[in-house]
């Protein structure tokens, strides 16, 4: 007698067999995604430090963040845009995708300070990391912040 196809009790293996591998890569895949947008922050916190290192090489200042001083905003993350600011003679390059964090720039004679706040709500997901505000100054020391992907 000629089978063609498959008996129920091997389709089934198969499906237990899937179920398996899925219920062991998914959270892996999960856990690797949450390091790889914690690790956004600082990233760009270091790209803004080696920006602002080369403008003041440069111009023997940091750049200011307006024209009366205060601080200036790369992004706005409440927004869900993906607009980038640069402040005037200063390039870093935005993150892809959607912003997940708010990242600004505090200068004042030869001093700066670039911060990632992560706490807007509507962040994307830097709330669900649990990822606190973080800060750069112009000795390269990143402060605060918790990025603990759980």
């Amino acid at each position: 007698m000629k089978r063609n196809g498959f008996t129920l009790v091997e389709l089934m293996i198969v499906v237990v067999i899937i179920g398996v591998l899925a219920a062991l890569a998914i959270p892996r895949f999960t856990k690797a995604s949450m390091k790889s947008k914690a690790s956004e922050p600082r990233t760009v916190l270091k790209h803004i430090y080696e920006a602002a290192l080369e403008y003041y090489q440069q111009y023997g200042s940091y750049p200011k963040a307006s024209p009366w001083g205060g601080i200036w905003f790369f992004n706005n993350a409440t927004t869900k845009n993906t607009n980038w600011r640069n402040p005037p003679g200063f390039k870093v390059d935005r993150p892809t995708g959607y912003p997940r964090f708010t990242y600004l720039f505090w200068s004042k004679k030869n001093h700066f300070r670039a911060y990632a706040w992560g706490w807007a709500p509507d962040s994307w997901d830097a709330q669900m990391r649990k990822i606190n505000d973080l800060s750069i100054d112009e000795n390269g020391v990143i402060r605060g912040g918790t990025i603990m992907a759980h």
